[in-house]
């Protein structure tokens, strides 16, 4: 009976020298990941803006979904002045405004051999976009109760990088070339002169918002 008082007297005694909250368990600091973005997009028909959302799949993979807004031109339209000093387009017919939702992958490159806030990246994915026209020969906001919608689909595939510049915040750049086809309708700028291709190439500077 004694051996057993000593050795509760002994815990008790181990238990308020050493109490377990003292003892911390060390874990490795979580990484920083993407969770939402925003950003300007420039093409080569024209510019606009886009958000993003982020999933992380991996440690090197983020899935992610990407809205942007903007209006485009056809790459044949030329610009000029008439005889009373206005600025005019040849034969243009409409405005046209491009709605593309990038759906795809994103994969970190070289992650494990790259010290610091440097990541270079890649990613490809689908596009499904709303395109919006409307008639150029009237003014630019009295013309937005004559839109019409159309749909294109395609995909994407480009390469970037970003900069981890603090615990929530990065920078990025990203190039990325966009192949987008009308689907069901024709959509033109300049008369009876359909584009065949409203995406092309295009760079996005953006923030990262990092959870």
């Amino acid at each position: 009976m004694k051996k057993i008082i000593l050795i509760i007297v002994f815990i008790l005694i181990q238990n308020f020298l050493y109490p377990m909250d003292s003892v911390k368990v060390k874990t490795e600091p979580k990484e920083p990941r993407n969770n939402w973005n925003i950003g300007v997009t420039v093409t080569e028909n024209g510019f606009g803006i886009s958000a993003g959302l982020f999933k992380t799949l991996d440690v090197n993979y983020d899935f992610y979904a990407m809205l942007s807004i903007g209006g485009i031109t056809d790459k044949r339209e030329f610009e000029e002045y008439d005889w009373y000093g206005n600025l005019i387009t040849r034969d243009k017919e409409k405005r046209v405004f491009l709605i593309p939702l990038n759906i795809g992958i994103q994969r970190y490159m070289f992650k494990e051999d790259i010290e610091g806030g440097f990541l270079p990246l890649i990613t490809a994915g689908i596009t499904p976009a709303l395109v919006l026209t409307n008639p150029y020969d009237k003014s630019y906001f009295t013309a937005f109760k004559y839109f019409q919608a159309a749909f294109a689909f395609g995909g994407f595939i480009g390469i970037g990088m970003e900069f981890v510049q603090a615990k929530n915040l990065a920078l990025g750049i990203n190039a990325k070339y966009m192949y987008l086809a009308p689907i069901g309708k024709e959509i033109n700028s300049l008369k009876d002169r359909p584009i065949s291709n409203l995406g092309g190439f295009q760079i996005n500077f953006y923030v990262n918002f990092l959870k």
